[in-house]
Parts: C-alpha cells; structure tokens; sequence
C-alpha cells in the first residue's frame, strides 16, 4: 500500500466505486492518468517539461501568457502558499477524487489544523478516512475493519502539521495560471514517498485542489467545493474509529 495514495485519501477505493460514465470523468483526470508513451525515449529535459505541463493541465492552469506571480521568484510563492496554510484553521465543505485508475467518488471533508481530518465518503464508497494523533485510520464501513498509517511517512503532514518544515519540503515546481498557483512538494526524508500538488486561488491562496503523485507515478487528485473556512468544527469529527485493525509501517 503507497503511503503517497494514503495521504491523497485513495487508497483502494476504486475497488468501491460503481462504475462512471466517460461524460462524468472530467478532463483533468484523464490527463492525468495517461501513461506518457515516449518516456523512455526522452531526455530527462523533456521528461521535466512533459511533467510540469501534466501538472498545470490537471491544476487547471491555462499553458499562456498573462499569468499570476510572474514578478516574484518560485521560492517566494511558495513561501506564501505554506504561510497561508500554516494560518488555516479549519476548513470544511465537499470534495471530489479522482483515483489513478479514473474511479471518481466523493463526499465531505473536515480539515482542523494542526494534525485533524476526516473524509466522509458518499455510499457506494465504504471508506470513512480520520487523521488523529499523528496516525491516519482507514474504515471500510463494509468490512467492518480499521488500519492504521503514521502520517509522518505520507506527504499528507504537509497538511496537518503545525509548522512545515521548511528543511523537509523540497519545493519541485512553481506553476502559474491567470488565476491559481501549484506548488509541488516533495520530502527530503526518504521513507515519505511521492510528491504532493497543492493548487490555490491567486492572489488570495484559498487552497482549492490538491494533487498526489506516488511511488509507482499513479495520480490521485481530490478537488474541493463549496469550501468554508474557520468555521467551528466539533472534536468528535476526528475520534479515532475502532482501531482494531492492521498498523501499516512500511
């Protein structure tokens, strides 16, 4: 199990999900989910180009001219973007996933910083999803079982933690639209695996999408919608289900 598809709250849902219509797929999922045929063989110049548009096409960053930022240095947005996640509070509202395999689900989220999530997946997804206590739990409803993650070892800590560590989070790409920002992250620790996509509004930084890259280069984006910040979000939302199941340190 990729700790990178955890922390992109994936998992194996697709093996959840009913089956979708192509119409219901949007376009950004299916970029992202291409296999880039001719990678073996380009040079790895080509290689990095081909990955910087693959992420602003799945961030929905237009490929123009005329876009937001272009005066101040990759570093310097970036800073902004974690300065602005660091000051979050609490957000909640809906969402929409997007697995590697195209699988398409959806349901409520509740983020409280620092260290607290919970992911409410619509039926027929079984999955209810709490970070709590530095360990992510994972509930298949059906199954009636829970496993459990350190959520030090996904990118998801960029997320929850108090302070991002600047000396952890390698910076990877800065890309700008007319009108949202991505900035791509990695960990400079090795047992964190993946890359973590954080889109946000320009210039306000509203966090609006997250993208994950894994081990085995599979991508899971989850979209955000009708999205409220700093509202007051009962404890009990992140209460540990039963955790009865497999502790996954690997």
């Amino acid at each position: 199990m990729s700790f990178a598809l955890l922390s992109m709250i994936s998992l194996t849902c697709a093996d959840f999900v009913a089956p979708q219509t192509a119409a219901a797929s949007n376009t950004i999922a299916v970029a992202m989910v291409q296999e880039e045929t001719s990678q073996q063989q380009s040079t790895q110049p080509q290689q990095d180009a081909a990955e910087s548009s693959q992420r602003e096409e799945a961030a929905g960053l237009p490929l123009e001219d005329d876009l937001v930022f272009e005066e101040e240095d990759d570093d310097t947005v970036a800073e902004n973007l974690i300065s602005y996640i660091e000051n979050l509070d609490t957000l909640n509202g809906d969402f929409t996933q997007i697995a590697p395999s195209g699988a398409i689900s959806s349901g409520k989220f509740y983020l409280r910083r620092p260290g607290f999530l919970r992911f409410e997946y619509n039926p027929p997804t079984p999955l209810l999803i709490v970070a709590n206590g530095g360990l992510v739990y994972v509930r298949d409803q059906d199954l009636e079982t829970t496993d459990s993650y350190p959520v030090g070892k996904t990118p998801l800590k960029f997320l929850l933690s108090r302070e991002i560590d600047r000396d952890d989070a390698k910076i990877v790409s800065v890309d700008r639209g007319v009108d949202n920002v991505a900035v791509t992250f990695s960990s400079t620790n090795e047992e964190t695996e993946g890359e973590l996509t954080l889109i946000a509004s320009a210039p306000e930084f509203d966090l609006r999408r997250w993208i994950v890259r894994d081990a085995q280069n599979g991508i899971t984006v989850v979209t955000l919608d009708n999205v409220k910040v700093g509202e007051r979000l009962d404890r009990e939302l992140f209460r540990a289900p039963d955790a009865g199941g497999r502790f996954l340190d690997r």
